[in-house]
């Protein structure tokens, strides 16, 4: 059992940290206590947003945050303490969804760049990156963007010191040890290696998002004549 450590970010909003690492099993403790506290919410409470080692919980402004701050410290004791309860093997709702991405040089407009960089072949580099399951962290920075990892050793790269001005939306990206989707189309510091076809984020659907923290990704690569058809 990981010992979180809760502070408040401001006077209606608490964060529970695990970690400051990228972890799988950090990262289902965080989704599980997530789900623990939507299904059990206290009064007052407005939502979770979970991240790669932390979640914060906002509140309304009735809430006392000292007395919240003891409650969840009171629970997380109690879970710590209860040998048949482990928060992290609580059923997490994951989806297991297969991305199709059209890695062609129009979409992939950062693959020249990266061959030079990594000293390897367009296809070597795309073979690296479709055979790896990820795993969603969370969602931010924009509403859908799914920050997905652990991407293969080989394929880490930096961002962008000068970001490009214009990622159109659906553009695959990579960095650091992260991949991720661009949702919309806005200015942005990744990699770019491909695009999928999907729609990453629609406010008029239920949920808006097509992925949330916690879910698998495999991304199956597609020509640039499927792409067309799947728009």
């Amino acid at each position: 059992m990981i010992i979180p450590r809760i502070y408040s970010i401001h006077d209606r909003a608490i964060t529970i940290e695990f970690s400051q690492t990228i972890d799988e099993h950090i990262n289902m403790q965080v989704i599980a206590w997530q789900q623990e506290i939507e299904s059990n919410p206290f009064p007052g409470f407005i939502e979770c947003v979970p991240a790669y080692s932390s979640l914060t919980i906002y509140f309304g402004a009735d809430c006392n945050i000292e007395e919240l701050k003891n409650q969840l410290q009171q629970k997380i004791n109690i879970v710590e303490n209860t040998s048949h309860l482990n928060i992290a093997e609580k059923k997490q709702g994951v989806q297991h969804i297969e991305i199709p991405v059209c890695y062609d040089i129009e979409f992939g407009f950062d693959l020249p760049w990266l061959t030079t960089h990594l000293n390897m072949s367009i296809e070597d580099i795309i073979q690296l990156h479709i055979e790896n399951i990820y795993r969603v962290y969370m969602i931010g920075f924009i509403p859908g963007f799914p920050y997905m990892g652990i991407l293969h050793s080989k394929l880490e790269v930096p961002r962008k010191h000068n970001p490009s001005l214009k990622i159109p939306a659906g553009s695959i990206g990579i960095a650091g040890k992260q991949t991720g989707i661009y949702p919309t189309e806005i200015p942005g510091g990744w990699q770019i290696i491909g695009r999928t076809p999907l729609a990453l984020f629609n406010k008029l659907n239920k949920p808006a998002c097509l992925l949330k923290a916690g879910d698998n990704v495999r991304f199956i690569p597609i020509s640039k004549k499927e792409f067309d058809q799947l728009q």
